[in-house]
C-alpha cells in the first residue's frame, strides 16, 4: 500500500533485519537506519523524524557521525570566545583525562554505562569526587553546545558524585537562621552560605570577582596570592550555591565584585554590611 506523500517510509537493506527509514525535508532526501528489527519501533522512529521537521527541531542523521572530539575543540573556542579566565584549567581537563577516554568515540556512543567506567577509572587513579565531578560537568557543556550547534541530538544524564570538601563548623544551623532572618538580602544569604559550606573567610568573600566563578562549570576558584596561606583553592557549588551565586553574577563584568551593594558598590569590611 502507498504511503501519503510527505509521510515517508520504512524499508529493509539486504544482508540485515534492521529497518531503515526514509523521509525528506525542503525536498532534500535522507535515509538512516532505525537501529532496530522491530518494524513497530521504526515506525515510531520515522513518526519522530517528521515530528522534528515540522516542528524545526530537526538535525539530521548526520549528527551520528560527530566525535567527541569535536564537541571538545567546540567546547574550547567557546572558552575563547568569551574570554573565560579558566581556559587553562578548561583546557587541562579535556586534554589530560577527557580527550583520552572520549575523544575518538561518536557522540552517540556516550551513554550512563561508559559514563560510569570513566568514574571507575579515574577513582582508580586517585582523582576525587569533586574532581571527577568538574570533569562530567565539563563534558556535560560539551554535549549542550553540541545540541545547540545541531550536532548532537541528545544529551545524555550524567551522573554527579557525592563530594565531601563541605567544611563544618564555619556557622551553626541556628546561627545561620538567625543571621538569614536578620538579613533576609538574597546577596547576604549567598555570602553566608558560600561562607559556611566552604569554610571561607569573609575577607576572602568580599574581594571575590565574578571571574573566579564558572557557572557552566559550576566552580569557584580562589587565586593564588589571595587566600591566608597564598595557596589557590577551586571547590565545586553545590545546588544551593550555585542557585544563589547564579543571581549574584547575573548582568556583572567579569571583573565586577559578586558580593555588592544594591548600587553595584563592593562592601570593604564585614562591618560595612550593617
Amino acid at each position: 500500500m502507498t504511503r501519503p506523500k510527505g509521510t515517508g517510509c520504512i524499508y529493509p537493506r539486504s544482508g540485515t533485519n534492521v529497518w531503515w527509514i526514509k523521509y525528506s525535508r525542503n525536498g532534500k532526501p535522507f535515509s538512516e537506519s532505525s537501529h532496530t528489527a522491530d518494524k513497530r519501533k521504526a515506525e515510531r522512529i520515522l513518526k519522530q523524524r517528521l515530528a522534528e521537521i515540522q516542528t524545526g527541531t530537526f538535525v539530521g542523521p548526520e549528527t551520528e557521525r560527530t566525535r567527541v572530539q569535536e564537541l571538545g575543540d567546540d567546547f574550547l573556542r567557546d572558552y575563547r570566545i568569551n574570554g573565560r579566565k579558566s581556559v587553562d584549567d578548561a583546557k587541562a581537563r579535556w586534554t589530560l583525562h577527557l580527550q583520552p577516554f572520549f575523544g575518538p568515540l561518536r557522540a552517540v556512543e556516550v551513554n550512563n554505562p561508559l559514563l560510569t567506567r570513566y568514574i571507575e577509572s579515574r577513582q582508580q587513579q586517585g582523582a576525587k569526587n569533586a574532581k571527577i565531578n568538574r570533569e562530567l560537568a565539563a563534558l556535560k557543556r560539551m554535549f549542550n553546545l553540541g545540541r545547540e550547534h545541531r550536532k548532537v541530538r541528545d544529551v545524555p544524564i550524567f551522573p554527579r558524585l557525592k563530594e565531601n570538601n563541605v567544611r563544618k563548623g564555619f556557622l551553626e544551623d541556628g546561627q545561620f537562621r538567625k543571621l538569614i532572618e536578620y538579613c533576609p538580602e538574597r546577596w547576604f544569604r549567598s555570602l553566608v552560605e558560600v561562607g559556611r559550606t566552604y569554610g571561607w573567610r569573609i575577607s576572602e568573600l568580599l574581594k571575590m570577582r565574578v571571574s573566579q566563578t564558572d557557572l557552566f562549570s559550576r566552580t569557584i576558584r580562589l587565586e593564588p596570592g589571595t587566600t591566608k596561606n597564598n595557596d589557590g583553592r577551586e571547590v565545586t557549588m553545590t545546588d544551593s550555591v550555585y542557585a544563589l551565586l547564579a543571581e549574584c553574577v547575573t548582568g556583572k563584568s567579569a571583573n565586577d565584585y559578586v558580593f555588592t551593594r544594591v548600587n553595584g558598590k563592593p562592601y570593604a569590611t564585614f562591618a560595612a554590611l550593617g
